[in-house]
């Protein structure tokens, strides 16, 4: 046999492979939803649920939970609460959390990291369905009933006398506090189980549904409609009600890829000042990241690190408006030209208040060249005066610079940068953001230095 011809059987057997182990997961995705599915049916049926309208409650239960959203901090939104939360309300029987199941395992078949999504799911819907069961119960009146010793018996509303009291204004708070109990429940069981990495529980939880809270009791609200108007127009309110349902997660969809796109449209921006100069290619970016990782390791909350991170994007916009010939020269400035270079703070600070998404981001900006002694620009700052992310994204900054090749010099060494850092910590950077970088470094030095755009 050839070269040629055993090089082609290779690729074959490789593509081959590739093929199977694809078909082997098809397959087992269609096995997910298929366990998934029966149970959500088997549940509908033990419940007393006629035939068709277990078939209903299959085909929706699919379908919300392929609709299932990857929130951008490792949480999900499950539209698929509404039935469970329906289901809660029409029935009062814990043995929907079996159904809850259902559609954890149903929904992991559409998704990443099957075995982690179904257990973490799983967890989650048993749970709070149990909860929002007993509370549901709790909050139900109970009449006085006359037993045949003729001892009085308490016993919670039943058949029509339930049905008249749900229909009435009066069990609307009921109706909401169980709702609420079920996000509640929901939430922090899977904030509990989530892989948070360095996020506390409080921000971890904030991060992923306390932005989406809406959206998420909106859905756990539409449940509740639903299990009150199954009473008057039967499974067609399953049908009715899952449109909003839908429509509320198409509406987080879309802002979740609107934010990504501006953070993206922010990212281009930034490279277009940095493709300026061969020198500083993407050095916007790597200080921007680099700066958010500062920022985490001394512990500030997420959304101060998304501030912090934004600023550095496009700390150097400014630098548009500075002749390249400046930029880019080998030697040392004149007066004319530093001033000129000086005045780019203030030039990026003007364009990022027009910002929108990063108008708490202006001060950043414009005092990264501030130093601790008072000798930085623009105002001459010192110390504490400066902002904090300021002060973070100036030594980010720096260290970026000290470890990249410049017209005028040649990149230093890691030892060297850290060296140059130590010796103007407290008059050229802040003591303890040079501290913090130390730290980082002696624990992910390799993924520091290999900071890119990705």
């Amino acid at each position: 046999m050839t070269g040629f011809e055993d090089n082609r059987t290779h690729t074959g057997a490789l593509e081959f492979a590739a093929v199977e182990k694809s078909d082997g997961r098809i397959a087992l995705r269609v096995a997910l939803l298929l366990v998934g599915s029966g149970l959500i049916g088997t549940v509908a049926v033990y419940l007393g649920f006629g035939y068709a309208e277990v078939g209903i409650i299959l085909v929706l239960g699919a379908v919300l939970c392929a609709l299932t959203i990857r929130l951008p901090w490792r949480g999900l939104f499950f539209p698929c609460d509404a039935l469970l939360v329906a289901l809660c309300l029409l029935t009062g029987r814990s043995e929907v959390a079996v159904a809850g199941v259902g559609a954890a395992i149903a929904t992991a078949s559409f998704g990443p990291q099957w075995k982690r999504t179904a257990l973490v799911a799983s967890i989650r819907n048993a749970v709070a369905v149990i909860a929002t069961v007993a509370m549901w119960r709790a909050l139900v009146p109970t009449l006085n009933v006359l037993a045949v010793n003729g001892a009085l018996e308490r016993a919670q509303l039943a058949g029509s006398d339930l049905r008249v009291w749900a229909l009435s204004g009066r069990a609307i708070p009921a109706l909401l506090l169980s709702s609420l109990g079920f996000v509640v429940v929901a939430s922090v069981v899977e904030t509990i189980f989530r892989e948070r990495r360095e996020y506390p529980f409080g921000e971890f939880w904030f991060l992923n549904f306390g932005k989406s809270l809406h959206h998420i009791l909106f859905t756990a609200v539409l449940g509740a409609v639903i299990s009150i108007s199954y009473r008057d127009i039967g499974m067609t309110a399953f049908v009715l009600f899952a449109f909003p349902t839908v429509l509320t997660r198409d509406a987080l969809k879309r802002n979740l890829d609107l934010r990504a796109s501006r953070v993206e449209a922010l990212r281009a921006l930034s490279s277009s000042v940095d493709a300026r100069d061969k020198y500083t290619y993407d050095h916007s970016n790597r200080v921007a990241r680099l700066a958010a990782m500062l920022a985490r390791e001394m512990g500030f909350a997420e959304s101060k690190v998304e501030i912090i991170e934004g600023g550095a994007l496009l700390h150097d916009i400014g630098k548009l408006s500075v002749d390249i010939e400046i930029l880019s020269k080998p030697g040392p400035l004149g007066p004319e030209e530093t001033a000129c270079v000086r005045q780019h703070p203030l030039s990026s600070a003007e364009v990022v208040s027009h910002v929108e998404l990063l108008k708490k981001s202006v001060d950043i900006v414009r005092y990264h060249h501030e130093r601790p002694d008072g000798r930085g620009y623009p105002d001459g700052l010192k110390g504490h005066e400066i902002p904090v992310g300021a002060r973070i994204l100036n030594v980010a900054d720096a260290f970026d610079a000290m470890v990249s090749d410049r017209p005028y010099r040649e990149a230093k060494t890691l030892d060297e940068a850290v060296e140059e850092l130590r010796v103007g910590s407290g008059s050229e950077f802040d003591p303890v953001v040079v501290e913090y970088l130390c730290r980082l470094l002696g624990r992910r030095q390799h993924e520091i230095l290999s900071l890119d755009a990705g």
